[in-house]
């Protein structure tokens, strides 16, 4: 399952969810919506400002492997 690697990436720097909420300038909720992988939606600015705060690229805030879609299968048209 693909998962967020914010809190394992700050931690690497020393980093709480206080001070890289101050230092990404984002909400608080915000950073701890991230930190615990709680975020169902991800803003692209908000994911940028994260990952330029780490000194990462965006794809290097997630990991793991997608999870295979278990949706219905309806063909398209």
């Amino acid at each position: 399952m693909t998962h967020l690697r914010v809190k394992e990436l700050a931690q690497e720097q020393g980093l709480n969810i206080l001070t890289l909420s101050q230092k990404a300038r984002l909400a608080y909720g915000t950073v701890q919506g991230l930190w615990h992988d709680k975020a169902e939606q991800y803003n692209r600015r908000t994911l940028d400002r994260v990952a330029v705060t780490l000194g990462v690229r965006v794809p290097d805030l997630f990991g793991g492997e997608p999870e295979e879609d278990r949706g219905p299968n309806i063909p398209l048209p």
